[in-house]
């Protein structure tokens, strides 16, 4: 099985939170286009056919990166990749689903933002971090509870409210994301420091 480094899952993980920044933006800049029925027909359905690429562009990520872990991590991430699997299984739905709405794409993300809450509330449940990076789990696991909620709230209502929550959503991903990348950059830089005062001590030993 391929392993990756940790810098190359930190340049993956860079890539999918800058492209759902772009996203989110993307998402918005339609939205305010929207303002005759051409713009709201052809606009609904290019922001659908963004969101669910990008659903399965998330879901090929975050298999790399977990593959690239080795073969026992993966055992470990199976719900998280499953949750990750059944959300582009149903954006190839909606791309070849002529009646596809942007009903069932907030039904869908509201789906996968819940899966991806619970599932960080059950890791903060066994973390042995610090009390910091346990609160920021948490606070990330209450937007994403939040999002689900309005994701719910909008669906079969006006399109452009819709998508403005899908945007919005797109761009919180993209910043957890980030996030997530600088503390991994983080753990890989806090693992190396030691070692290097190791390496320098046993240098001024023998000087």
């Amino acid at each position: 099985m391929i392993r990756l480094t940790e810098n190359t899952r930190i340049k993956l993980m860079a890539i999918h939170g800058w492209t759902m920044l772009g996203l989110g933006l993307a998402l918005f800049y339609i939205r305010a286009t929207m303002t005759n029925l051409l713009f709201y027909v052809v606009g609904g359905a290019f922001a659908l056919l963004l969101v669910a690429a990008s659903l399965l562009f998330i879901a090929g990520v975050d298999w790399i990166c977990a593959v690239g872990l080795g073969c026992h991590r993966v055992s470990r991430l199976r719900g998280f990749l499953l949750v990750s699997t059944v959300a582009a299984a149903c954006s190839v739905f909606l791309i070849f689903y002529p009646g596809a709405t942007m009903q069932m794409l907030c039904y869908i993300l509201a789906v996968y933002a819940l899966s991806l809450s619970v599932g960080k509330v059950a890791l903060a449940r066994c973390w042995k971090g610090t009390a910091l990076e346990l609160t920021g789990m948490y606070i990330l696991a209450g937007f994403g509870f939040a999002f689900a909620g309005a994701l719910l709230a909008v669906a079969g209502r006006d399109e452009r409210d819709s998508l403005a929550v899908v945007a919005g959503y797109s761009l919180f991903m993209g910043l957890q994301m980030l996030l997530s990348m600088y503390f991994l950059q983080w753990q890989v830089v806090r693992s190396i420091e030691p070692a290097a005062r190791l390496n320098q001590a046993h240098v001024d030993t023998f000087r």
